[in-house]
């Protein structure tokens, strides 16, 4: 399993183009160079500003994390080679989501358990 020098160099500068709108977004978002501040009596919004700003943040660098894997893959020649059964990440995958690390087959698995878990962790309430 290995990508042709084209889609290396197609899947690179897409990893470059969503690098630098994360690298913007956390610039733009980080939650330590925000001073949400509320007005007197209106502590809930506040918390909730800074809740959501924080959230965002998170989630933003979660996906630096994922590039981070993504460039890691790519420069090892494993980027289209799912990390949990080893079959081929077809290229198509590959270019609609340049971070994915896992076949169809077992992102569809994880995806499946995760919503087993959220849905028995709510209903238990």
């Amino acid at each position: 399993m290995s990508l042709s020098s084209s889609q290396i160099e197609s899947l690179k500068h897409k990893l470059d183009a969503l690098k630098l709108r994360i690298q913007e977004d956390l610039r733009l978002h980080n939650p330590a160079t925000q001073n949400i501040s509320s007005e007197a009596g209106d502590g809930a919004s506040g918390d909730a500003l800074n809740h959501d700003a924080m959230s965002q943040f998170l989630h933003q660098h979660a996906e630096w994390e994922a590039l981070q894997r993504a460039q890691a893959r790519l420069s090892e020649n494993i980027a289209d080679v799912c990390k949990e059964c080893g079959a081929a990440i077809p290229f198509a995958r590959l270019e609609a989501e340049p971070t994915a690390e896992r076949c169809i087959n077992c992102q569809g698995a994880l995806e499946a358990d995760d919503k087993r878990l959220h849905l028995h962790t709510h209903s238990s309430m």
